[in-house]
């Protein structure tokens, strides 16, 4: 079984502290919510999260990252083999837990949607009999309680071809949820940290060719 975490993720409902700015209103006001049941996305909120948050504000408010990796993962010929598990760590450390049986809006305005709605109530469709489901954790919390040996992939680490790297069948794969910069949480306490390519990847194209390494030494 792998079990892969998309750590670190911008997934984050507006901040209180920027509720208040005009583009964060403007937003609200055409989606017919309160701000404070928005998702926040640098796309409608750049302005909002430059004001406030400076030389944060490239990495704050990226949904579709997760939107993009979600899709990648649970779709993927792994996941109908029953052989994945997925998890969407924040910065905030609120973890989504992630039924395999769950199949994502492939439209972007139902995922965040779909979101707004998983943080406003902490779970979809209902508590009963979650799809997805939060839970306040931290990152080393979450691979301690999995209970696998865990990799790292960061352009930081070892220099490793993905095609010869030999994964374990049990194990914890952890890929960075941000569009650039580096993890907040610390990762250290994981077995292994390795890159698999010489330039940075995006999380979902590291999701796709970790995944496919494992299948094609496990899937039959």
């Amino acid at each position: 079984m792998m079990h892969l975490i998309l750590a670190d993720a911008e997934l984050e409902i507006v901040p209180q502290a920027i509720q208040g700015h005009p583009a964060v209103v403007k937003h609200a006001k055409s989606r017919k919510k309160r701000p404070s049941n928005l998702l926040l996305d640098a796309t409608y909120h750049h302005q909002a999260i430059r004001s406030k948050y400076g030389a944060e504000a490239e990495r704050r408010g990226r949904p579709d990252i997760v939107h993009f990796f979600l899709m990648n993962a649970q779709e993927s010929i792994l996941n109908r083999e029953g052989k994945l598990r997925v998890y969407v760590h924040t910065r905030n450390n609120d973890v989504v837990f992630i039924s395999p049986e769950t199949r994502l809006p492939k439209s972007y305005p139902r995922f965040v949607g779909l979101m707004e709605n998983l943080f406003h109530n902490g779970a979809v469709p209902n508590a009963e009999e979650p799809l997805l489901y939060l839970e306040k954790m931290s990152l080393k919390s979450l691979v301690d309680s999995i209970g696998k040996p865990a990799i790292v992939l960061s352009e930081k680490g070892a220099r490793k071809n993905v095609w010869n790297y030999n994964i374990p069948e049990d194990i914890t794969v952890i890929i960075g949820g941000f569009p650039s910069g580096d993890f907040l949480s610390n990762v250290s306490f994981a077995d292994e940290i390795i890159s698999i390519h010489d330039s940075t990847l995006m999380a979902w194209v590291a999701a796709y060719e970790i995944i496919s390494r494992y299948e094609s030494l496990y899937l039959r």
